[in-house]
């Protein structure tokens, strides 16, 4: 049986909501209700990109099919989320994303897994493998290439691993409940990857942890609400742009990262600076 997406018109329709511009969604697929998923945090963060939504148990993200990659990525993580399942590793197409965008256009497709194959930059989790470990189909769903963006070895095992680390220590040794939103930023011309060369490579990576008691739920999240906003430069190890120096981006001592698992603390900053520069808007700070 073939799927029906109903796809919204797009053209010269937008929200107009605190003097900024919304595009409007261009089709949600996945098995979860967007108003009933309850990986978001009590809203859904607002871009002028036009986005497909990708709605599952798992996360919810928003796709951009002109940059081919994640706009942002909501998920939760309680303790129910954190097993012994293991990672996958198994890179795989998205294909209800497939399925919609040959649909739209025959221009249009999700990333294949080999895409970033001979890139020298890591297929970068946005929702980490680590964050979906009680169940294998869960793990699993990380591993879409949906969930990805082109990172360099230096930030996505050093100080982003270190991050996503204390958020489930966040977790597992404070009892907590914590919802996250993550994605690139591409406030510079960091290149182009991919064999027809269509997948941006960001210049940085934004993360929002918004951390809770057990008790509380998305609905308490507020401009109270302890959080922990960071901006992380996708940058080599001696902090040249990663297409400056390809020689050290392709070169596996690149991949030698701090040990210090609070590096992740000196790229602290707000949540309006994120939004700034990230061109998305955050509901619960207006």
């Amino acid at each position: 049986m073939i799927k029906q997406y109903y796809i919204v018109i797009v053209a010269c329709l937008f929200i107009i909501s605190n003097s900024v511009t919304y595009a409007k969604v261009e089709a949600t697929l996945g098995d979860v209700k967007i108003e009933e998923n309850q990986n978001l945090p009590g809203f859904v963060p607002q871009t002028s990109t036009t986005e497909i939504l990708l709605s599952r148990n798992q996360y919810v993200i928003s796709y951009d099919r002109i940059r081919r990659s994640p706009i942002w990525v909501a998920w939760k993580i309680e303790a129910q989320n954190l097993g012994s399942s293991g990672r996958s590793n198994n890179f795989n197409q998205d294909s209800e994303l497939e399925t919609y965008l040959s649909q739209v256009s025959p221009t249009f497709h999700a990333v294949n897994f080999d895409e970033y194959h001979g890139s020298c930059f890591d297929r970068g989790h946005q929702i980490p493998s680590g964050d979906r470990t009680d169940r294998p189909e869960n793990n699993e769903k990380t591993f879409l290439m949906s969930n990805m963006i082109p990172q360099t070895a230096y930030l996505n095992r050093g100080a982003w691993a270190h991050l996503e680390g204390y958020a489930r220590d966040l977790v597992k040794q404070q009892n907590k409940k914590i919802f996250v939103i993550a994605g690139p930023i591409y406030d510079q011309d960091f290149g182009l990857i991919g064999p027809n060369k269509d997948i941006p490579v960001p210049s940085k990576n934004f993360k929002i942890i918004f951390i809770l008691d057990q008790n509380q739920n998305a609905s308490d999240i507020n401009k109270a609400t302890p959080t922990i906003s960071v901006v992380m430069p996708n940058l080599l190890k001696n902090g040249d742009r990663p297409m400056d120096n390809p020689d050290q981006l392709c070169n596996p001592t690149h991949n030698i990262v701090e040990t210090d698992p609070n590096d992740w603390e000196k790229f602290k900053t707000t949540t309006q600076e994120i939004e700034k520069i990230s061109g998305i808007t955050l509901p619960y700070i207006h």
